[in-house]
């Protein structure tokens, strides 16, 4: 009998965790919140745009036509203010532990987006796996309301788009973060744009490249998907790049991708000028090869492989003079490599690094070299 009651006892012990989440809110309750952005209006104030998974109602088998996000918007001074706007023109609570992707307009991105970051940062409900996405030549808001007919959030499109491109996701967050504390480096972040297809007739977006913010983190420009490349090549970031050279025999062009990429970046410091190599690596494989040329002799191949090596001196040298004369923001980590190898001239430049790196003397060396040629030497069905 009394094993019988320590049963009893014991059984009603452990069915006490098993009473429920009393202090929790229901599903029922919240609006889950995917993506957002933020828009500088003419008067100073901040536009806060928000996309919203709408949840399905039980009889709707396949959703019909019925639109599967919300979008809604508040207005204030601050991200807090608008935040509350928002919440008043909305009946479930909002919850942003899910969103993946934050817009700033050009024109907020222009007037400088440190403020905003502190509230993203402090908010315990943001991811700091997050992308921040910078709209070109637009707003946020315009940009929330184009549909993607591949998803049924839109805001989370870019995402995949990104990942399928082999570019890594939810970390350009982090990236701006550690940007900070790189000695002398301006951080990016990816760039968006909506476009118009004049043969469809509609609206898409597309990734540009990547918006370049200066050491205040405000907007000074951009780098072009290409550009992009470059840059990441550099730096050490992107595992492939694809290029398309002239070719140096017959008449057309070949297109190589690029893999096993590696950079060197050496540095001279001659009081205050500065002196930087760059030596690229990588190994190259022919994709496409349009003029009638046998890839498989060895000279042929040869000049192929000085072409390419020309092109990538060439457009790389042209990125790095548009980040110095035009953009006048280090996206390279040249001010990390004088600190690394000249600390104590970097102590001088440091305050002064955008005029330095602006007069810097670059120097491009590539060294890349064609391992495959496909599965044939000379074009089919040319003589």
């Amino acid at each position: 009998m009394r094993r019988l009651r320590f049963g009893w006892l014991a059984a009603l012990l452990l069915l006490l965790p098993l009473t429920g989440c009393w202090d929790r809110r229901e599903l029922n309750d919240r609006l889950f919140e995917l993506g957002s952005g933020v828009d500088r209006l003419d008067d100073g104030s901040l536009l806060l745009i928000g996309q919203f998974m709408l949840p399905k109602q039980s009889g709707d088998a396949g959703g019909g036509n019925k639109p599967s996000y919300l979008v809604e918007t508040g207005t204030g001074k601050t991200v807090s203010e608008c935040l509350l706007d928002q919440q008043l023109k909305l009946s479930r609570r909002i919850t942003r532990g899910h969103r993946n992707n934050i817009y700033f307009g050009e024109k907020m991105a222009k007037s400088g987006i440190a403020d905003l970051m502190d509230s993203v940062t402090r908010d315990p409900d943001s991811r700091l796996k997050s992308d921040i996405w910078v709209v070109k030549g637009g707003t946020a808001l315009d940009f929330m309301q184009v549909s993607y007919p591949l998803e049924n959030m839109p805001a989370i499109a870019l995402s995949k788009i990104r990942h399928i491109i082999g570019k890594k996701t939810g970390n350009s967050l982090l990236e701006i973060l550690i940007e900070e504390n790189v000695p002398g480096s301006g951080p990016t972040l990816p760039a968006v744009e909506v476009v118009y297809d004049a043969k469809l007739r509609k609206k898409t977006m597309q990734i540009y490249g990547r918006a370049v913010l200066n050491r205040k983190q405000g907007l000074a420009g951009y780098l072009n998907r290409m550009e992009s490349a470059y840059r990441l090549w550099i730096t050490g970031e992107t595992e492939r790049i694809p290029i398309t050279a002239s070719a140096p025999i017959g008449q057309g062009a070949f297109n190589t991708n690029i893999t096993r990429l590696g950079s060197d970046i050496r540095t001279a410091v001659h009081d205050d000028r500065v002196d930087i190599d760059v030596d690229l690596k990588g190994s190259g494989v022919i994709l496409e090869s349009l003029p009638d040329s046998d890839l498989r002799k060895p000279e042929v191949l040869r000049a192929f492989e000085a072409e390419l090596n020309r092109r990538v001196e060439e457009d790389q040298a042209a990125v790095i003079r548009k980040a110095q004369k035009e953009l006048g923001v280090d996206v390279f980590h040249f001010g990390q490599a004088v600190n690394r190898q000249h600390p104590e001239a970097w102590a001088r430049l440091d305050a002064k690094w955008e005029q330095a790196f602006s007069n810097a003397k670059v120097t491009v060396h590539s060294r890349v070299k064609i391992r495959r040629i496909g599965l044939q030497g000379p074009p089919p069905n040319k003589p």
